[in-house]
C-alpha cells in the first residue's frame, strides 16, 4: 500500500508542476477615461509649463468583453527642446478584486504611450508584460477621451 501512495503523490506533484506554466494573454481593450484631477500647473527653470500629480479613471473594456477599473497618477512636461512627455503608474482593478501595477511613459502628443506590467495580487502576482495605448478620441477640453491599449501580459 505505501508503494501506492507513493506514486500517486508523485503523479499528483508532477500534475501539480506541469500546470504552474506561464499564461500569455493578449491585451486588445478600449479604455474610456475621465480626468477625476487635472494636476497643478508647475513652470519648469526653462519657462515651458507643465502639470503635477494628474489623476485619471478609465472602464476598461477588453475584446473578449471583460471589464475592469483602472486609475492612473501622472506628472506631464515639456522638455528644454519644447517636446510633450510624463511618467506615471496606474493600478487596474478586476471585479473579482485582483489588481495589475503598470507604469507608463508619454511621447509626444501623436505618438502612443508606452506601459510595462510591474506585477500584481492575486492572478497578477510576479505578472510581466508591455505594450502600447494610442489616444482614439479626444473630448475638446481634453478631460475625457478613448483609448486604445495593445500589448501582452505574462501571468504565472
Amino acid at each position: 500500500m505505501k508503494k501506492i501512495y507513493a506514486g500517486a503523490i508523485g503523479a499528483f506533484a508532477i500534475c501539480v508542476a506541469f500546470t504552474a506554466v506561464a499564461d500569455t494573454e493578449k491585451v486588445d481593450s478600449t479604455l474610456y477615461w475621465i480626468q477625476t484631477a487635472p494636476g497643478e500647473v508647475v513652470e519648469m527653470p526653462n519657462g515651458t509649463k507643465g502639470r503635477t500629480v494628474i489623476r485619471n479613471h478609465a472602464t476598461v473594456v477588453q475584446a473578449d468583453g471583460d471589464v475592469s477599473s483602472q486609475w492612473c497618477t501622472g506628472h506631464q512636461g515639456v522638455d528644454g527642446s519644447g517636446q510633450a512627455g510624463g511618467a506615471g503608474y496606474c493600478t487596474s482593478i478586476s471585479d473579482n478584486g485582483d489588481m495589475l501595477y503598470i507604469s507608463y511613459l508619454l511621447g509626444s502628443e501623436d505618438q502612443p504611450a508606452n506601459w510595462t506590467v510591474m506585477g500584481g495580487t492575486g492572478a497578477y502576482e510576479g505578472a510581466t508584460g508591455s505594450g502600447t495605448s494610442t489616444i482614439m478620441s479626444r473630448r475638446g477640453d481634453g478631460r475625457a477621451w478613448t483609448s486604445r491599449a495593445q500589448g501582452s501580459i505574462t501571468t504565472k
